[in-house]
């Protein structure tokens, strides 16, 4: 059995054609790693343009990238993400974790 994330555009949402889905993943755990790096990433591209961390939420929400994946708390995690600043290419870095490459 392989586990997959759907990836898609906040600003696109409902449209099928900017949601698209990464499978191959040998564990869960594998496929969340890859969304949560997906999503730093996504919050991170915003950061520079925000002010305050609920403004940074707020462009998020409205044209961030989501992940979606069982056994993640997407919630929670972009409020760690805003919380917590990435310090290292590697948190970023979900092109690595494709199974697909």
């Amino acid at each position: 059995m392989t586990h997959r994330v759907i990836c898609g555009d906040f600003a696109d949402q409902g449209d099928p054609d900017e949601e698209w889905v990464v499978a191959g993943f040998s564990t869960p755990e594998k496929a969340c790693e890859y969304a949560r790096r997906f999503i730093r990433a996504a919050v991170e591209d915003l950061r520079a343009e925000a002010t305050t961390p609920q403004e940074l939420h707020d462009m998020y929400a409205a044209w961030g990238e989501y992940a979606l994946t069982p056994g993640l708390d997407n919630e929670a995690w972009v409020a760690f993400c805003i919380a917590n600043p990435a310090t290292t290419p590697a948190e970023t870095d979900y092109a690595r974790l494709d199974p697909n490459p």
